[in-house]
């Protein structure tokens, strides 16, 4: 993999007046390294897949065993708000896989896919001029998959929402697929290149609030946990839990 070069903020940029900077306060974003958190996220996703959006799709899955969960909370609340899954595929084939016949580049072990991004309803940052769960999530990814050493980031997209995703520095490969365990909607494939630790994304409009605004809110972790924390211990009832 990649050798990644540390991205130094100037003076300015960290002592620059920005709109970004007290964006996440009231929150804290955090890669899970307990039973404890990974639980905590994963209520999260059945609520908003299960409850909210309809999806027969059983939570947790295969993958959650072979990922990392990604964590939001509202601290002044106690409250798990969002959460997010990060899967290598050096650890084994992608989700996307099942539909997707992945282009040559992605099919190397540095690629990473995200994965079940869900923010409760109700809790959408209230009055911000910006979305701080989703914006949070998006900066603790990039820093992570720094961390991990990723080439390419991979999403799945419904197309009308693909946009957005693109504006967050994801370019569409052109594939679409109809995902059958999501309603069999259809879903778009974008990648985001992230090689040489992402520098080539300097100039995107998000780079000052990611790598020049100072969020004590986003916990990186010390060194990268390990996969799948708390699966191991579940039983086979509580992995299929919600699929009836």
């Amino acid at each position: 993999m990649e050798n990644t070069r540390q991205i130094v903020p100037s003076e300015a940029g960290r002592n620059r007046s920005s709109i970004f900077r007290d964006l996440l306060s009231d929150f804290r974003f955090s890669v899970c390294d307990t039973p404890a958190g990974v639980g905590r996220a994963i209520e999260v996703r059945r609520h908003v897949y299960r409850d909210v959006c309809g999806y027969d799709v059983p939570v947790p899955d295969e993958y959650d065993e072979r990922s990392w969960v990604l964590l939001a909370e509202h601290v002044g609340a106690g409250r798990a708000v969002g959460s997010m899954r990060v899967t290598p595929r050096s650890a084994g084939a992608l989700e996307a896989e099942q539909y997707f016949q992945l282009p040559a580049l992605l099919q190397v072990p540095g690629v990473v896919e995200v994965t079940r991004f869900a923010i409760l309803p109700g809790v959408r940052d209230g009055s911000r001029l910006l979305p701080a769960i989703a914006l949070g999530l998006y900066k603790l990814v990039c820093h992570f998959t720094r961390q991990v050493r990723a080439s390419h980031v991979v999403i799945c997209s419904k197309p009308e929402r693909s946009f957005a995703y693109q504006r967050l520095g994801f370019t569409s490969t052109g594939l679409t697929a109809r995902y059958t365990k999501l309603a069999n909607t259809e879903h778009e494939l974008l990648t985001c290149d992230v090689r040489g630790g992402m520098e080539r994304h300097r100039a995107h409009r998000y780079w000052e609030f990611v790598f020049e605004t100072d969020h004590p809110e986003v916990a990186v972790p010390a060194r990268v946990p390990p996969l799948g924390i708390g699966f191991p211990r579940m039983s086979r009832g509580e992995r299929l839990r919600g699929t009836a």
